[in-house]
């Protein structure tokens, strides 16, 4: 059973390594490939990516910044290209625990076997900074996405509806089924966009407790009174608002829409006021975003 790596890169010099390191952990799995998206790194993340003793590895060196999305679609053709029946997904600032592609792979193969029909399997998220705060997925409402509350739950592996893309196996055949990723998104939302369109198409999407990926989400993290605080650059606000209002609003209706601005939009800027670094300027971003999605006004800015 074949197995592609992806990860795409964008001047990820200094953390690039550990996460191509941490693709040599899976003993037990073979027939792997790993292909690294290049989006025009300007630093040398290439240099370093060649430094590691990975093979097979394959470069894709983009002509400019083409965003997350496009690369990966270009993965997920390249997928098919080789024959593979899985697609992992990592970011270029995460880390594998030993043997999480392995625990992903072999409750997928065994989810098939009960007669499921996996879209994704995906891997808990944990905080880099601080390793006890994992990222939790989502279940959909029919009007939102809300954190998913497992901590009652003994599973180990748990169906939901979305999780972060970096960490997360998925089926070449479902990705295809539903047209891959959304590509005038460029980056952010484009995991739960999809998520959400192959749970529309009856793929399951899960969960799996001890499948742990540590991340370096955002450029600040620190714990306040409410919970951990990831603050973005300011630009990224701009596609986050922008693609989630335009998705949530497609998938959920207008109710959709006025929850998203009245809770997550005017929530989130009050707590930029809060801990944020630059408020003023993720605010503008975030505001500017929203009348783009509702102009529907896409690709990258």
């Amino acid at each position: 059973m074949k197995i592609l790596i992806l990860i795409v890169s964008y001047n990820g010099e200094k953390t690039i390594c550990s996460v191509l390191e941490s693709c040599l952990t899976d003993e037990r799995l073979s027939d792997i490939t790993t292909l690294v998206i290049d989006n025009a790194s300007t630093d040398k993340t290439i240099a370093a990516i060649q430094s590691v003793n990975l093979n097979p590895l394959e470069i894709i060196q983009m002509p400019s910044n083409v965003g997350v999305a496009i690369a990966y679609n270009i993965g997920l053709k390249k997928a098919k290209e080789l024959g593979a029946k899985w697609l992992f997904l990592l970011d270029q600032d995460s880390v594998c625990l030993h043997c999480c592609l392995n625990h992903l792979v072999e409750e997928a193969n065994m989810l098939e076997k009960k007669g499921e029909q996996v879209g994704a399997i995906c891997a808990s998220v944990r905080s880099w900074f601080f390793q006890d705060s994992i990222h939790l997925p989502y279940n959909w409402t029919g009007h939102s996405l809300v954190t998913a509350n497992l901590c009652s739950s003994s599973e180990i592996v748990i169906p939901i509806d979305s999780s972060l893309s970096s960490g997360t196996l998925y089926n070449v055949e479902a990705l295809n089924a539903v047209g891959g990723f959304r590509e005038d998104y460029f980056i952010d939302f484009i995991d739960h966009e999809c998520h959400l369109r192959l749970r529309k198409a009856d793929w399951g999407i899960w969960w799996h407790k001890h499948a742990i990926l540590y991340h370096r989400l955002g450029i600040i993290q620190k714990m306040t009174n409410e919970g951990l605080w990831i603050e973005h650059k300011p630009y990224r606000y701009y596609y986050m608002a922008r693609n989630m209002f335009e998705g949530l609003r497609r998938l959920g209706g207008k109710t959709a829409a006025a929850r998203f601005i009245k809770q997550d939009i005017f929530g989130h800027i009050q707590r930029l006021w809060r801990y944020g670094k630059s408020p003023w300027k993720s605010s503008y971003f975030m505001i500017r975003g929203v009348i783009d999605g509702f102009l529907g006004r896409f690709g990258k800015h």
